[in-house]
């Protein structure tokens, strides 16, 4: 069980986690700002203000799997991977195709969203779309075996 904060930094929790909240919905709207982490910092300090607003972020239905999946087994769904994937070369590649940008601001946009795309690329894979019957957690990403 976590303990509660009290006091000043009751309120300082309850600012981050909401300055948390928004950076993660920043992230859902821009390409290159990560979502997961802001949200799980958000959760973080939610459980220590309010367990129940926290169980209402876990339950959501928008982000809620995704949490639920990285607190019980530390990996994603390959279908949030895939998402993240469409998302971002969606996103990104528009803006580079269609946009008025200068050249450098584009390689530094397609740079950041490489470096992005690999970082969900290793993130472990949640096991119960490994179908392994043991029950033990594999991390899926080829560079960590």
């Amino acid at each position: 069980m976590v303990e509660t904060a009290r006091g000043a930094k009751r309120l300082l929790y309850w600012l981050m986690a909401g300055v948390f909240f928004l950076l993660a919905m920043l992230g859902v709207a821009l390409p290159g700002i990560p979502t997961t982490p802001f949200l799980l910092l958000m959760c973080y300090f939610l459980l220590r203000v309010s367990p129940a607003m926290h169980a209402k972020a876990m339950a959501w239905p928008l982000v809620g799997g995704p949490l639920r999946d990285w607190r019980d087994q530390g990996g994603v769904r390959r279908s949030v991977k895939h998402l993240a994937y469409g998302m971002v070369t969606l996103l990104v590649g528009s803006t580079l195709i269609f946009s008025s940008l200068s050249v450098m601001l584009k390689i530094i946009i397609a740079s950041a969203a490489i470096y992005g795309l690999s970082v969900v690329a290793h993130l472990p894979i949640a096991r119960d779309e490994l179908g392994d019957p043991s029950g033990e957690f594999k991390n899926a990403s080829p560079t960590q075996e």
